[in-house]
């Protein structure tokens, strides 16, 4: 606990507090992000983003699902309140949701095998297989009502990122293919 008390110290000494003063009345992120908890994926750190730039929704393995309100309340609250302009689901190497999908049978947690319930593991290698994964929370997304009646009243641009840790290499998937990002 003292690590997070001194990081909150440093914070203090650090933060823009007319930013905060500002934000104090409210935010208007640009961006929706639907991340990994993974203690590694850091958005706003990924994207350079400062406090109100970026809303974000992070879960076990990024997963969009369609029926659990906790996910369903995010994404209609920043696209229909917020009014994002920019949506990205953020997928990522070494993905530990991707990887208990390939060993199961060896999930012992009752509440990650009913998260896992609807999801697969497909590809030869783990890349392949978040990747996979990835392109299945993407179009998950795409398929939301609520992301189709905002497409249709107003600009909203949707992308799909790999981060690849080691490397800090981003991946943008075009639609049938991945492209390096720099």
């Amino acid at each position: 606990m003292e690590t997070l008390i001194n990081g909150y110290r440093k914070f203090l000494k650090n933060a823009d507090r007319d930013i905060y003063k500002k934000l104090a009345n409210g935010q208007k992120p640009h961006t929706f992000v639907i991340s990994c908890s993974d203690s590694r994926i850091i958005p706003e750190e990924i994207f350079s983003a400062g406090p109100g730039e970026l809303f974000v929704l992070r879960n076990v393995g990024n997963v969009a699902k369609l029926k659990d309100p906790a996910i369903v309340s995010a994404i209609e609250y920043a696209l229909l309140h917020l009014e994002v302009r920019n949506v990205v689901i953020l997928s990522h190497s070494d993905c530990g949701a991707v990887k208990a999908l390939a060993i199961r049978e060896e999930v012992d947690s009752d509440g990650l095998r009913e998260w896992f319930r609807d999801e697969e593991y497909k590809g030869h290698e783990i890349e392949e297989a978040v990747k996979f994964h990835g392109q299945r929370q993407y179009e998950r997304f795409l398929e939301m009502p609520v992301v189709r009646d905002v497409q249709k009243k107003r600009e909203l641009n949707i992308d799909l990122f790999y981060f690849e840790i080691p490397s800090l290499q981003l991946e943008i998937f075009t639609g049938d293919k991945w492209q390096k990002y720099v």
